[in-house]
C-alpha cells in the first residue's frame, strides 16, 4: 500500500517550470505555495535524487534565462500590463520571472517605450494619478562622486519633495539609491543618516499643512534643533509634551546636561507636577464633567457654587 503523498508530489512541475524560467529555487516555492519553504523543498530534492537531476537539469547557472523568457512573452506581458496586470501578476500568469522585467529593460532599450505606453494605459484604467516610467532611461550609471554629493544634499535640504530636488541637480534618486544600498551595507547606513536628517529638519512642514488646522507656531518652533528635539522625545505624552519641550529647552539655556536622568526628571517634575503633593489647601477645584465650580471645603464649612 502507497504511503502518505509528499508535499511537492502535486506541485513539483509547477516549481520546476518555475526554476526553468529564471526563478531561483525559493522564489519558485514561494510562488507556488505562497510561502517560504524552500527547507522543505531542499529536503524533498535531497531524498528524490531523479527529481533533483531534472530541477539541475533545467536551473541555468550561468547566463540570464529570466531574460529569454521574457523575450519570448514581452509582448503578452505588455497586454497583461496595459489591462491593469502589475510585472509580477502578469509574470505569474505566463509562468515566468515578472520581477526580472525592469532588469530586462535597462539592457534593452528598445522595449521601453512600449512598456511605458503599458504602464501609462495601467495607470489609467486603475484610476492612478500617474506614473514615472519614462520612455527612455532618464541617463546611465551614476559614479562614487554623483552619490556622495545626493548624501550632502539629501542631508542639508529643506525642500519637501527631495525626488524634484535631486532631479534637478542631476544627482541619483531615490530608486538609484535605494539599489545602491541593497549592495552596499555601509551606504545604507549613510543614506539612513540622510534621510534622518531631512526628517529632522522638515518635520514642521507637515504642520503647515495639515489639512484640518495648519499649525503655525507650532511649526515655527520646530524649526528649533532643541524644540524639535523635546518634542519628538516627550511625543507619546501628547497635550503635556508643549509644556515639557518648553521645559527642556529652558533646561539648555540654563546650561543643564539633558543626557542625564536628574535633569529628565526634573523637567517632567516641573511640567506635570506631582498629582500626590498639596499646592494649595484653599484653591479652588475644577471639575470639567459639571458645570458647577466647587470652592474649598477647608476654608467655608458649606460647599459655594455659582453658574
Amino acid at each position: 500500500m502507497p504511503g502518505p503523498r509528499a508535499k511537492f508530489d502535486d506541485s513539483f512541475a509547477q516549481v520546476r517550470d518555475l526554476i526553468a524560467s529564471g526563478m531561483s529555487d525559493r522564489q519558485a516555492v514561494i510562488a507556488v505555495t505562497g510561502s517560504d519553504k524552500s527547507g522543505r523543498w531542499t529536503t524533498y530534492l535531497k531524498n528524490r535524487p531523479h527529481l533533483a537531476a531534472e530541477v539541475a537539469a533545467v536551473r541555468h547557472a550561468k547566463g540570464k534565462p529570466s531574460f529569454d523568457r521574457i523575450a519570448a512573452n514581452f509582448n503578452a506581458m505588455i497586454a497583461l500590463i496595459s489591462n491593469g496586470k502589475s510585472a509580477v501578476e502578469a509574470g505569474k500568469v505566463l509562468g515566468i520571472n515578472g520581477d526580472r522585467l525592469t532588469a530586462y529593460l535597462l539592457e534593452h532599450e528598445e522595449q521601453r517605450p512600449a512598456y511605458a505606453a503599458a504602464m501609462r494605459k495601467r495607470a489609467k484604467l486603475l484610476g492612478l494619478r500617474t506614473t514615472t516610467i519614462a520612455d527612455t532611461k532618464r541617463r546611465k550609471n551614476f559614479t562614487d562622486a554623483e552619490f556622495d554629493a545626493a548624501l550632502a544634499l539629501i542631508a542639508r535640504s529643506n525642500a519637501p519633495d527631495l525626488a524634484t530636488a535631486l532631479r534637478r541637480a542631476d544627482l541619483p534618486t531615490n530608486g538609484s539609491l535605494q539599489r545602491r544600498a541593497r549592495k552596499d551595507p555601509q551606504f545604507r547606513s549613510r543614506l539612513d543618516r540622510a534621510y534622518s536628517a531631512h526628517a529632522a529638519s522638515t518635520n514642521y512642514l507637515r504642520y503647515i499643512r495639515d489639512p484640518a488646522e495648519p499649525r503655525l507656531l507650532l511649526a515655527s518652533l520646530l524649526r528649533n534643533p532643541t524644540f524639535a528635539a523635546a518634542f519628538k522625545k516627550f511625543g507619546k505624552l501628547h497635550e503635556d509634551r508643549y509644556d515639557l519641550a518648553q521645559e527642556y529647552v529652558l533646561a539648555v539655556l540654563e546650561g543643564q546636561d539633558v543626557k542625564q536622568p536628574a535633569t529628565i526628571k526634573g523637567i517632567r517634575r516641573r511640567a506635570l507636577l506631582d498629582s500626590f503633593r498639596f499646592t494649595s489647601l484653599d484653591a479652588p477645584a475644577h471639575d470639567d464633567s459639571e458645570r458647577e465650580t466647587f470652592g474649598d471645603t477647608l476654608a467655608a464649612p458649606c460647599i459655594i457654587q455659582h453658574y
